[in-house]
């Protein structure tokens, strides 16, 4: 009876996550994170939502900052791309710090809905592959030629190189980790599409 409650109330967690935006995933803070929290979560990130955690039960609390500390680790072991979430720790009953989850919900709709520039992504783009170009393939190098941002709700953008195909996943990692940090965009789904072109503006392919 439990196992069937259990996969009864995750499936209408992922429908309830297909028509949102923002997801609020409200945690017990004795029962921090289970693997079915993390489950949900996973499919938040897959949609392409944005992520909100509520811990609940927040006074009966005596270790608050391992608590904390435990949750991210969990994260950060289990679904990378929601690194950095936002936290809010929270009493149901008595309305502690409701305002305060409702104003990470509309900060983290913002960054749902960014939008960058092309020209500062480009040079943005320039300064990462002077850092750590991409790998030589065969003894060619394989050159990052333009980036843009081609839809928000979640921010995905667009990468043109010489060989996408031999552009390696930890690349691919490396550029949208650093698109998350040096935009601050925490706790939002980042797409990125590798393609090829000489010229973005005339090849239509």
């Amino acid at each position: 009876m439990t196992e069937l409650a259990e996969k009864l109330s995750t499936s209408d967690s992922v429908r309830a996550i297909r028509f949102a935006e923002v997801v609020v995933l409200v945690l017990d803070a004795s029962q921090a994170l289970e693997s079915q929290d993390l489950q949900i979560a996973h499919h938040v990130a897959e949609e392409g939502r944005a992520l909100v955690i509520a811990i609940n039960k927040w006074d009966a609390v005596d270790e608050k900052s391992e608590l904390i500390e435990e949750i991210k680790y969990r994260l950060s072991k289990g679904l990378a791309q929601l690194r950095d979430v936002r936290f809010v720790p929270i009493s149901a009953i008595n309305g502690k710090n409701i305002h305060r989850l409702l104003d990470e919900i509309l900060h983290t709709y913002a960054l749902w809905n960014i939008r960058i520039k092309t020209g500062g992504l480009n040079r943005w783009l320039a300064k990462m592959e002077s850092q750590n170009p991409a790998p030589l393939v065969q003894s060619r190098p394989n050159r990052l030629k333009y980036i843009t941002q081609i839809k928000t709700r979640p921010p995905t953008f667009a990468l043109w190189v010489s060989r996408p195909a031999e552009l390696p996943d930890s690349y691919r990692r490396y550029i949208i980790n650093g698109i998350r940090r040096d935009y601050e965009i925490p706790a939002v789904p980042i797409r990125l599409l590798v393609r090829a072109s000489k010229n973005p503006f005339t090849d239509k392919g």
